[in-house]
This record gives C-alpha cells, structure tokens and sequence, in this order.
C-alpha cells in the first residue's frame, strides 16, 4: 500500500484507521508495531513514497488464540444435592491467550467469539442406572452465573457384573468473551456412585490414559 508524499501526514493517518474488534484501534502514520497474534504492521519511508506492508505469519500463530486442559484426578460429588466444579491439573505448552485460575476457570485474556468444548468420563459403580447433568457458569461463582440453556444430562450405565458403566459426554458452547472473561464447568448427579474418572491406560492392546476432562478453547 502506497501513499504519495503529497498527501498530508494527518490525512494518511485518518486513511488508515486499523480496526480491532470492530473499534479503532490505531490512527497514525507511524505503524512500525505489532497489531495482534501473527499480524504485523511495518512502514518504509522512500524519497516520494511511504509504504505500508502487512505480514500474516506462516507459522499458524495468527489463527487466534486458544487453550486446552484436562486432569488426571478422579472427581466424585459429596451428595446430589450440591453442585461442583470441575477442576483440571495440566495445560497445554501451546496455549496463547487463554489461561487456567483456581484450578477451575477457564479465563480468556482478549475479547472475541470462542468455541468452548468438553468431554468428561463418567463412571457409575452402582448396579442401577443413574443421572448426570453438566452445564457452563460464566463470571460467577453461584448460580446467577449459569449460561442460559447450557445444560445437558445423561444416564451413565450400570455396572454389570465386575465391571463398572462408564459413559463419555461431549459438548460444546459458542460465546462472546470480554478480556477477564471466566467459564467453569459446573455438574450434579442423582446418585453419589457417579463420578468423573481418570482411567489408567490400556495393556493389551497398549492405550493412553483416559483423562477425567478435556477441555478446548477455541477462538474462532
């Protein structure tokens, strides 16, 4: 992008007006900066001409930013009368953006819209069939914090014989975040023998370990 020194200074500066999430968020002439993840701004000066170069970075870093986590830790609830977070014990090494709190809270540092998306192994120890209901909670600690509409509920089999019934649940959630922004994973059971575990792998054949909780955050 050329512009022809005749043009005043303040007049390319008003032309070029970069956006940031719909508001501006840089007016000048001067853009020898960074704009966000994998976006760069540069100018060269010449005789006649300044020239303006935008650089998208090849490396994937300018997808957006994202998160995943999981733990490794059983997760069982005291009754079914109480609520309970769940909480996770790893991070990924390739996060940008978006951040672990309390163990729990899953907190977004940039605004946007992001894809948030779960999966949890239950296990039922009991010999009867039993319920699960899992749902998001947004920037409260309490139920006033509780995403519309957010939740589900499964039934996790029984056991049947020595073996315990176990059940994956999947889910995912589309939201707008603002910088701070927190989500917690929030669930209940209909009896105490449900539980979110982590299950050792596999010997014969050899399979990974199965974590209580995976989480994904993903902005899109």
């Amino acid at each position: 992008m050329n512009f022809l020194r005749t043009q005043s200074l303040q007049r390319i500066a008003d032309v070029l007006k970069l956006y940031l999430n719909g508001a501006v968020w840089k007016t000048q002439s001067k853009l020898d900066v960074v704009a966000g993840q994998g976006l760069t701004f540069s100018q060269v000066e010449t005789k006649d001409t300044s020239t303006l170069t935008v650089s998208l970075s090849t490396d994937g870093s300018s997808r957006g930013y994202q998160g995943m986590f999981w733990s490794t830790v059983d997760q069982t609830a005291a009754n079914t009368t109480t609520s309970y977070s769940v909480t996770f014990t790893n991070a990924a090494t390739f996060n940008s953006g978006v951040t672990l709190v309390d163990n729990s809270k899953i907190t977004f540092q940039y605004p946007g819209v992001y894809n948030i998306q779960i999966s949890m192994q239950f296990v039922n120890t009991d010999s009867q069939i039993h319920d699960a209901t899992i749902w998001f909670r947004k920037n409260d600690s309490g139920s006033t914090g509780d995403v519309a509409d957010s939740a589900s509920q499964v039934s996790v089999p029984n056991k049947h014989g020595a073996i315990d019934g176990n059940l994956i649940f999947a889910v995912n959630l589309l939201d707008q975040v603002q910088a701070g922004d927190y989500f917690e994973i929030i669930w209940a059971v209909t009896n105490t023998a449900v539980s979110v575990q982590h299950l050792a792998g596999g010997t014969t054949p050899t399979t990974p370990a199965i974590p209580s909780i995976i989480l994904t955050a993903t902005q899109v």
